[in-house]
């Protein structure tokens, strides 16, 4: 009998080692893709958002906007268009979560400077003291690439509007 396996050894070998391949190229293709969770109004805390959107369980999209950035120009959702970006909510004039927020976005701009489907959007809670020139003023300050963030000013009641329904913000 011991005889019978030492004459089959190597096809016993290269059987184990094609087993091997095949399962873990089954593994690979089966393994389920992790995708970033898409947080719809449903999914945080009813503080945050807006009583008219609460209870959406789907389809939740950023509304069109139409801001000016610290250089003058018009940023709307098509300047995001087919875009990852993180976006916040300051006011050059804080003294205190702001700095360390800013400090963080810095941080990411660092990051993505080459990569092309990332970008940064801050918005301004402030617009009546944080005009384009304050803008800018605190974008050279601050070292922000115009190329990959923008802070943007504009009317009070959209930036608020778009804070509450559309990124679920939550600020007096």
């Amino acid at each position: 009998m011991l005889q019978f396996f030492k004459a089959y050894k190597n096809f016993a070998i290269a059987l184990l080692i094609i087993s091997i391949v095949i399962i873990s190229i089954f593994y690979n293709i089966l393994k389920p893709k992790k995708v970033l969770p898409i947080y719809q109004p449903s999914m945080v805390t009813a503080e945050l958002v807006d009583s008219t959107i609460q209870h959406q369980k789907k389809y939740h999209k950023i509304a069109d906007f139409s801001l000016i950035n610290q250089n003058g120009k018009t940023v709307t959702q098509k300047d995001y268009a087919n875009k990852i970006y993180v976006a916040d909510f300051f006011f050059t004039t804080c003294p205190t979560i702001c700095i360390a927020m800013t400090d963080h976005m810095i941080q990411i701009q660092k990051e993505i400077l080459d990569d092309d489907d990332v970008m940064l959007l801050s918005h301004t809670v402030t617009p009546e003291i944080d005009s384009v020139a304050q803008l800018k003023k605190y974008a050279l300050e601050k070292g922000v690439d115009d190329r990959k963030w923008n802070l943007v000013t504009g009317d009070k009641k959209e930036i608020y509007k778009l804070a509450r329904k559309s990124y679920l913000s939550c600020f007096r």
